[in-house]
């Protein structure tokens, strides 16, 4: 009798996780396997001919296109500078708003408010925030005296790229902050007490304690914020369509402009796949970096 109950409920489980199951094959797995397939093929959607296999013809033409290595440099500024800003300034939001304070859940619930705003009203505020005539980043510079004249944020290649960033960290720092927060709720209090009685002084606690508490969580989050921030395309898109020349242009971007505007989908997805196999490959290596250095010093 017991058997039956727990073949009924296996099967019972199977019942609930095959939508799942499914949804993810049809979304997830078939698209991937989809863009690795097209990374080998000449597809123009113009010819009515079909597919023809192109071998590795793809990845030779982005391997030797300047425009792409540009990208890719550009991807790596914006992104490694992306989140080394989120996690610094992520962390410490998070310490200042584990701070039991009066009103404190009212500034950890503000907190979600960039996270949630669509990416598009985003673009379009900062484009105006932004602007070097009326927008109100350069107002607020000029009354404060840091500014004599306007500065052209986005149609300036380095100031472009440098706004970007700031909404790029702007928008995703509460997800860094959410993440730590929840981590730092759960340390012991003892731990401080303990450290506290030995004469340990606030940094001290902060880098033999807390750091070390929160080391778990921030290897996942840079992992997954890298992944996202480096396949980010809107909004690189919306704010400067990847100018002022390619100076922010990324590889998202370069998939994109290969696919749609030139009408290389093999080109575009061989830049997919690049994508994906080099985040997979550094995502691997930085987990089990930290991995080892978890082990040593255990």
């Amino acid at each position: 009798m017991q058997t039956d109950w727990k073949v009924a409920d296996n099967r019972l489980g199977i019942l609930f996780i095959l939508p799942f199951v499914l949804t993810a094959l049809v979304f997830m797995v078939y698209p991937v396997l989809d863009a690795v397939r097209m990374a080998f093929f000449y597809i123009d959607p113009l010819d009515p001919t079909g597919d023809h296999f192109a071998g590795i013809d793809n990845f030779q033409f982005i391997f030797s296109d300047p425009l792409f290595w540009k990208s890719f440099q550009n991807a790596a500024v914006w992104t490694g500078t992306s989140i080394v800003l989120q996690t610094a300034i992520g962390v410490s939001l998070a310490l200042l708003l584990h701070l039991q304070l009066r009103g404190i859940s009212f500034f950890r619930g503000l907190l979600l408010f960039p996270y949630i705003v669509p990416t598009v009203v985003i673009a379009l505020t900062w484009q105006w925030m932004l602007n070097p005539e009326v927008g109100i980043v350069n107002y607020a510079l000029k009354r404060a005296g840091l500014i004599s004249e306007n500065i052209y944020w986005l149609s300036t290649p380095g100031m472009a790229m440098v706004s970007t960033i700031m909404l790029n960290v702007w928008k995703y720092t509460p997800f860094v902050t959410i993440c730590v927060l929840a981590r730092l709720q759960t340390i012991p209090l003892e731990l401080y007490d303990a450290a506290a009685v030995d004469g340990a002084s606030v940094v001290r606690r902060f880098l033999d304690i807390t750091l070390p508490q929160l080391g778990e969580v921030l290897v996942v989050v840079v992992v997954f914020r890298t992944i996202w921030t480096f396949n980010k395309f809107e909004e690189i898109y919306l704010l400067t369509r990847g100018g002022p020349g390619t100076s922010t242009f990324n590889l998202a971007i370069y998939s994109f402009e290969q696919s749609i505007a030139n009408l290389k989908m093999g080109v575009g997805a061989a830049t997919g796949v690049f994508m994906m196999c080099l985040l997979f490959v550094g995502s691997v290596i930085y987990i089990r970096l930290f991995r080892f250095d978890e082990d040593s010093t255990a």
